[in-house]
């Protein structure tokens, strides 16, 4: 009389349950990621309609698990590059964010700036022109331009106290040196 394959079946995993394991955990590299992937393909013998017609069905399961193994890699990859990808965004919006809002500061403490020191600080610090062709282009002298620059960086200081002042002068003079 010959055994219902049920029982066949709890045997095959009974005797190969942990060899299944290990074949799994090879690739892997988690033990309780490998047991899921071993009692998943159990299941899916389980309930399998025509599994009594698979011949030397511990190795058919072998190799069903090596696949589930493999496949469970392959989609751990996907979810994981997923991550990556929601993660960048994420970083890459909110710094733009914060960028966007120091540069308003700043841009709002230039504003605060008397002209001529606001187009002394724009020619020298943002243009990068020497002293000598700012007071040249501006018509005046160079200790003029000192005294404008020194006076401009005081307000700007004294204005936005309270933020990394140099990393938003900088930042805001490398996104407009870009921009023109």
């Amino acid at each position: 009389m010959k055994k219902p394959i049920n029982e066949t079946i709890k045997q095959i995993f009974l005797l190969h349950y942990q060899e299944w394991c290990f074949l799994s955990f090879a690739y892997l590299h988690d033990m309780q990621a490998a047991e899921d992937v071993v009692q998943d393909v159990m299941v899916k013998m389980l309930t399998r309609k025509e599994v009594y017609k698979i011949e030397g069905l511990s190795n058919y399961i072998k190799v069903a698990v090596k696949n589930a193994s493999l496949q469970k890699i392959k989609q751990d990859q996907k979810v994981h590059k997923l991550d990556e990808t929601i993660s960048l965004l994420d970083t890459s919006y909110e710094q733009e964010l914060i960028y966007q809002e120091e540069k308003a500061k700043v841009q709002m403490a230039l504003n605060v700036l008397p002209e001529q020191s606001k187009r002394v600080f724009e020619l020298c610090i943002i243009e990068g022109l020497q002293y000598q062709n700012t007071a040249d282009i501006m018509g005046i002298s160079t200790n003029t331009v000192k005294y404008h620059l020194k006076k401009a960086f005081k307000i700007l200081r004294h204005t936005l106290s309270g933020f990394h002042f140099f990393s938003l002068i900088i930042a805001v003079v490398a996104f407009l040196s870009v921009k023109n």
